[in-house]
């Protein structure tokens, strides 16, 4: 028990100096990210994920009518799971928020999340989380959200994998299960101090849910779409 509370407590520093680090910039200390969420998210388009992902985390804190900011959350925790700048120790602890904030914007009927989803399972290859990515896909292409604007993020190569890896059982499975989904608003959650300046010029931009706002280009091709723009935008 003992040796686990220390692992515990050095990851949770490591995890503070490791976002400090990414925080202070590519030009050294002096250099801060944006503040808000339009500047979270231009983060996320140059693939700053470890800049962005504080500020995403204070924005969605917000709840209900923040599941953008929830979903790039997520995103970018997934993203820094994966890279190797990423210290060892971390790589499992972003994998965990990574999946927790995509499943909770997912849950919470942000498209992108649902797409993402979907193929984050696929990549994982087993048959349980097979059928939860054709659960997330079958999820995604009944949501009507998107369909207005002509956007389909899910690849299509990745979908006809999953139907191809599972055997009509699992696949009735997952269809069966998504036709029982129901939305599942987000919880506000209590805000630290740290968190009010980006909350502050946050609130206006992110809090329509992202509907309004177009987003084109720049950054990594999100793993849960990009065929429309950047990670999340509409």
């Amino acid at each position: 028990m003992k040796v686990d509370a220390m692992y515990r407590a050095f990851s949770g520093f490591a995890a503070l100096f490791f976002l400090a680090g990414c925080a202070s910039g590519p030009s050294g200390e002096d250099q801060r990210p944006p503040s808000g969420f339009n500047g979270a998210a231009r983060l996320v388009d140059q693939g700053r994920y470890g800049d962005a992902l504080p500020i995403l985390r204070c924005i969605a804190k917000q709840g209900e009518g923040f599941e953008i900011a929830q979903y790039l959350a997520g995103h970018s925790a997934l993203a820094l799971s994966h890279d190797d700048t990423t210290p060892a120790i971390l790589r499992d602890e972003m994998r965990v928020e990574g999946f927790d904030r995509l499943l909770a914007a997912g849950n919470a009927g942000w498209p992108a999340a649902q797409a993402e989803l979907a193929e984050a399972f696929a990549a994982i290859g087993t048959t349980e989380a097979l059928v939860e990515a054709a659960y997330w896909a079958s999820i995604y292409r009944s949501n009507l959200r998107e369909r207005t604007y002509g956007l389909d993020r899910l690849d299509a190569t990745v979908e006809a994998d999953i139907v191809a890896q599972l055997d009509a059982d699992g696949l009735a499975a997952a269809r069966g299960r998504s036709g029982e989904f129901a939305i599942t608003p987000l919880p506000r959650e209590t805000m630290t101090p740290e968190c009010a300046p980006h909350v502050r010029s946050g609130r206006n931009n992110a809090s329509d849910g992202g509907q309004r706002r177009g987003r084109r280009g720049g950054g990594n091709r999100p793993q849960g779409g990009g065929r429309a723009g950047g990670p999340g935008g509409l």
